[in-house]
């Protein structure tokens, strides 16, 4: 520490920063398991800690290179030479809806006080791509050992088939006081080909730290949305006439696969439509909102009156999936458009006449069949030309 001339007061973050730089400081308290502190909290709680702190090994005796050290959010990497195993197992739950990871013991960890030739370790486990805090789970963290059993289940309530879509990101950590976490090691396991329903534990060697991938099949698809369509001519019109009103009905039913968008949690969708060109009086329409989900259910039937055949085969009906969020930024997560994809709106050219492939055999099964559901799948577009960000 450096010399400060006498009468001269230090604040207690000049104090914090001389004991991270020279020294690793070791609770005297019991071996009680402890919840992690992070890295956050770590300035708001060492003032009482710096005085409780027990005694002080040098930084020699800490597995640690300063040429190799780097930080990142979720704490220190490169302060330990990585070595050890991790037991674990997983099985879905049905019941519960939920993916239940069974996180056994770890062995023959490396110290980060190699002193007392110990650790305090603690495992964390994410699902990629969701790095949000919201998406994450952690053990107890269990004190002065380099063989911690923790016999803990971890739960992430989510389908199946969107399980099957991420990676499994288990990591163990030592907490420290200050919440400078050091790195122990990683497994990374894709989830796509695992077998769900053996509940048996296995043991894997942990890894030095990797750049988390991105999946981009989480990222790019967009999912697929089943509606049903159909066309109602009114019974009070002449039956033979063309300019016979009627209307426009859409079942919405539901959605699968949508993604999760970047740096958050499972989404909110809902589902908003409009009848392009929208008119002031009629605006948009839209769903409930389904919580915590990418495979949503609405069974939800949204109409428009007064509509001739002709209007219909005219107009273009946009659906567009948004992820609700009260604070106000929503998520686009994918959308769709029904017409006839002509390009041409009363004659002239538009950029939402622009529907291909099922979506315009949809539309054109519904004009030849009036009093018919026709139901179909149709793969969400990642971008709607027109479309505004929801506020």
């Amino acid at each position: 520490m450096g010399v400060y001339p006498p009468g001269q007061n230090r604040s207690t973050s000049d104090l914090l920063r001389d004991f991270r730089e020279s020294s690793v400081c070791s609770r005297a308290s019991s071996g009680a398991d402890t919840a992690e502190i992070d890295e956050k909290d770590g300035n708001e709680k060492f003032g009482s800690q710096l005085i409780k702190a027990g005694s002080l090994s040098s930084l020699g005796t800490r597995s640690e290179s300063m040429a190799s050290v780097y930080s990142q959010g979720e704490g220190r990497y490169g302060t330990v030479a990585v070595r050890g195993d991790v037991e674990f197992g997983f099985i879905y739950n049905f019941g519960s809806g939920s993916l239940d990871i069974s996180i056994k013991q770890c062995k023959d960890l490396a110290p980060v006080d190699l002193k007392r030739n110990r650790s305090d370790p603690y495992v964390k486990v994410y699902l990629l791509p969701d790095r949000s805090k919201a998406g994450k789970r952690k053990t107890k963290v269990k004190k002065h050992t380099l063989n911690p059993i923790f016999e803990e289940i971890l739960k992430f309530v989510m389908p199946l088939n969107e399980v099957e879509r991420r990676t499994m990101w288990i990591s163990v950590w030592h907490s420290d006081m200050f919440g400078r976490n050091d790195f122990l090691g990683e497994v990374m396991m894709p989830m796509t080909g695992q077998v769900f329903d053996d509940p048996s534990s296995k043991w894997y060697s942990l890894q030095d730290r990797t750049e988390p991938p991105e999946d981009e099949s989480v990222i790019n698809s967009k999912g697929d949305i089943i509606v049903a369509l159909k066309y109602v001519p009114s019974e009070a019109s002449p039956k033979h006439s063309k300019k016979k009103k009627g209307t426009l009905m859409i079942l919405i039913k539901e959605a699968k696969n949508l993604p999760v968008p970047k740096g958050t949690t499972l989404p909110d969708p809902y589902c908003k439509c409009y009848l392009l060109p929208s008119q002031p009086s009629r605006g948009k329409q839209k769903t409930g909102i389904c919580r915590r989900t990418t495979s949503p259910r609405w069974e939800q039937t949204i109409c428009w009156d007064d509509l001739t055949i002709e209007d219909v085969s005219d107009r273009s009906l946009e659906l567009a999936i948004w992820d609700h969020d009260r604070l106000g930024h929503q998520d686009f997560l994918g959308g769709a458009r029904f017409n006839l994809g002509t390009g041409k709106h009363g004659g002239r050219p538009t950029t939402w006449m622009d529907a291909t492939g099922k979506e315009v055999t949809l539309w054109q099964q519904m004009l030849d069949r009036p009093n018919f559901w026709v139901e179909g799948s149709i793969s969400l577009r990642a971008a709607l030309e027109t479309i505004k960000p929801e506020k």
